[in-house]
């Protein structure tokens, strides 16, 4: 019988599509596909071999199991159905999820790591892998050096994966999600919608100050606190530039419209108070200055939620240095992998990562690209489907 698979959108939605598997998909559909590194307690790990028939990488060597999730499987369920195939190994991976995962090439991928005793039976597919064997670091190093093994991108760092994730449950990105006990919030275009003021703001006042392509500048410099955008200025224009002149006119336009009023994204409030009424404890770490931060969270409503307020003139090293959100981790008592992090920006989707913490992507005007959907560990498109997620997943 035909197999089916299920269309993902780029934030790796279901789209409610489906197609029969070879089928090839348009730009902006993508399929979902699992892979399963194995193994022992004694560390050795799992490969086989493929057939000699197949139509790619025939009798390669290759990880311990792969294959595409069909049709009604989340990635779990198709990792567990694929041991169970390929390698007749009933596995219960609940609790746990991918050590990592990527986008490419109208797909997503992602890589299941799991421990087994290694006298437990195999019964292998056998119009799929012709054998499978256990294999020390210097074993598997032996097979890499021979040309025999699928090239995988990570293939020298496999031993190096399995000492960072076991023993016990370190697992994507850094701890176990299921330990999460705080949340660290950015604040422009994720809490507020302030980011399309700035853009305004700095398109006006780069028109008046003869900047070439502001948008490339806005874009440049988003994320950033003042230390990193003057640094990005001197780096990109004239060292003649008159940045601070700059800099001046675009907060006095900014604060001509949000003196008047200061424009909440939806959800922001319904997002805070769950997670405040889960127990978990709040920090926002802006690149914004403190004084600007308490006043407009304040006016908004939203400072109250706030256990803590880490901002851009307290830190030495602006995003997308991972300093602001370990400093926010300090002030909360928890270590950064117990907690979220919510961003909006490229560069502060790369520090919440460096920092360690589950990195939540809720895209404004920047879109999401190729690096920010590969750090995040959850992508929403807004505040309001992020909570309805949380209120679930952390009840």
């Amino acid at each position: 019988m035909p197999e089916f698979q299920d269309i993902y959108d780029i934030h790796r939605q279901l789209t409610g599509k489906t197609v029969q598997r070879g089928t090839r998909r348009a730009p902006g559909e993508y399929i979902l596909v699992i892979h399963l590194l194995l193994f022992d307690e004694q560390g050795r790990f799992l490969v086989q071999r493929r057939v000699d028939n197949k139509a790619t990488w025939p009798g390669m060597w290759d990880i311990s199991l792969g294959g595409l999730a069909q049709s009604g499987d989340d990635s779990r369920s198709a990792v567990q159905r694929e041991a169970d195939e390929e390698l007749g190994l009933t596995l219960d991976l609940s609790g746990t999820e991918p050590v990592f995962s990527f986008r490419a090439d109208n797909l997503f991928d992602d890589y299941w790591m799991a421990v087994i005793d290694s006298s437990t039976p195999l019964k292998l597919q056998p119009e799929e892998v012709a054998e499978a064997r256990w294999v020390t670091q210097a074993e598997w190093e032996a097979l890499l050096r021979s040309h025999c093994v699928i090239p995988y991108t990570f293939q020298w760092n496999l031993f190096d994966l399995y000492r960072m994730h076991f023993p016990g449950a370190r697992l994507y990105p850094f701890g176990d999600p299921a330990q999460i006990r705080g949340a660290v919030f950015d604040m422009d275009g994720l809490l507020l919608d302030t980011e399309r003021v700035a853009d305004q703001s700095w398109a006006q006042a780069g028109r008046e100050f003869g900047l070439p392509d502001p948008l490339k500048a806005i874009d440049g410099c988003r994320g950033l606190n003042e230390a990193g955008m003057r640094a990005y200025f001197v780096q990109h224009y004239s060292a003649d530039f008159d940045y601070e002149g700059f800099r001046a006119r675009t907060r006095a336009l900014s604060h001509a419209i949000t003196d008047v009023e200061v424009p909440v994204k939806e959800g922001a409030a319904r997002i805070l108070a769950a997670l405040k009424a889960l127990g978990l404890r709040l920090a926002v770490a802006s690149s914004t200055r403190e004084v600007t931060v308490r006043d407009q969270l304040g006016r908004a409503g939203l400072l109250p939620y706030f256990d803590e307020v880490i901002t851009g003139d307290m830190v030495t090293h602006g995003k997308p240095d991972p300093e602001i959100y370990l400093t926010a981790c300090r002030a909360l008592g928890l270590p950064p992998e117990e907690c979220l992090g919510f961003e909006d920006s490229v560069n502060g989707i790369r520090s919440a990562y460096k920092a360690g913490l589950y990195t939540v992507q809720v895209p404004d005007v920047q879109k999401p690209g190729t690096e920010s959907n590969a750090l995040s560990w959850r992508t929403f498109a807004s505040l309001t489907e992020a909570e309805a997620y949380f209120r679930a997943y952390l009840a």
